[in-house]
């Protein structure tokens, strides 16, 4: 079972990226677009990734693939579209960060397994926040030109087939299980953001 709604979950998230990606390439832009969204997008996904692999948990491991690559495509068009020099830097050093972990592995003294697994609540606490600026950031500038409603929706969905997925696995992991809790919170409180400005011309 879990790997069918890992599947399924995964081809959902594809399609709730297809309108986000849609709106930025017809405009050009990533404006109202958070960018630490999409970067902490990226690197939860790389932990995730790298935690499922070594503990042979498969099923969960392509989830976190197309959100990671799709994050990291947004990335690249934010860069291609909208960065200053100064946010190509963070951009820079965050990543840079986000790999610096693994680089433990070198240590004959680390044990890869409890490295792998803190990064997991690394990753939890991305999860977390990573919807947050992009609250934020939408209202402050009431701007939601390029956001996608069906976006979150779809994150919305894969996040309760994710978590359906966890929970079903032989030893669910205690970070997926938060992780898949806070994309629910996080996306419907955005979708609800999304949904008050789109409104709030025509309230006026």
């Amino acid at each position: 079972m879990t790997p069918y709604l890992a599947l399924i979950a995964s081809c959902i998230l594809a399609f709730s990226f297809w309108p986000l990606l849609n709106k930025i390439r017809r405009n050009r832009s990533v404006s109202g677009v958070s960018m630490l969204m999409m970067s902490f997008g990226a690197a939860q996904s790389l932990y995730f990734i790298a935690f499922n692999l070594f503990f042979e948990r498969y099923a969960m491991v392509l989830p976190f693939v197309v959100t990671g690559m799709l994050s990291a495509l947004i990335l690249y068009y934010f860069i291609r579209y909208n960065a200053s020099d100064s946010q190509r830097k963070r951009l820079l050093a965050l990543l840079v960060v986000t790999l610096l972990p693994f680089t433990l592995l070198l240590s004959a003294q680390v044990d890869t397994g409890e490295l792998l697994h803190a990064l997991t609540f690394v990753a939890l606490l991305m999860s977390s926040i990573r919807v947050m600026p992009q609250t934020y950031k939408t209202i402050r500038s009431g701007d939601v030109s390029n956001l996608s409603a069906r976006y979150f929706i779809l994150q919305f969905i894969a996040g309760v087939l994710g978590l359906m997925a966890e929970l079903a696995m032989s030893t669910p992991s205690v970070a997926h299980v938060l992780n898949f809790v806070m994309i629910l919170l996080t996306n419907a409180a955005q979708l609800a953001c999304i949904q008050y400005y789109r409104q709030r011309p025509a309230m006026a």
